[in-house]
């Protein structure tokens, strides 16, 4: 089993030559990417999408950290955003994954925006 910090590259292959790993037993050894059958759980795997947005979640008591995840549940979106003084990392994550957020296929400069489109022009025009 290695560990979840592991490091991966795009194709979410090892980038290590050698890996460390837990073998049966408790035992710890470095092995090849191949010998490799499972990988540890990343510690964001292990809340909701909601608690794991809670900025230091591993310092909260348990009941604060539950209602927390419960408020984030009934949250509205704001008209006018703004970018949280604190995060976590998972906003991001969050927004992209909801389908949500509109982004364009290639860097470039907003041109043209209304309720209905966003026009971008890129180095392809």
């Amino acid at each position: 089993i290695a560990q979840a910090n592991a490091a991966l590259n795009d194709d979410l292959q090892f980038t290590e030559p050698r890996v460390l790993v837990r073998k049966r037993g408790g035992e710890v050894d470095y092995v090849e990417p191949s010998d490799v059958d499972y990988m540890d759980v990343s510690p964001r795997q292990m809340v909701s999408v909601a608690t794991a947005m809670i900025p230091f979640l591993e310092h909260d008591d348990a009941n604060r950290a539950l209602m927390g995840a419960n408020m984030m549940r009934q949250a509205v979106p704001l008209i006018k955003s703004e970018a949280p003084l604190v995060g976590t990392g998972m906003e991001y994550r969050c927004a992209t994954d909801a389908g949500d957020v509109l982004k364009a296929e290639k860097d470039g400069v907003v041109q043209e925006l209304s309720a209905d489109y966003v026009t971008v022009a890129n180095d392809d025009g």
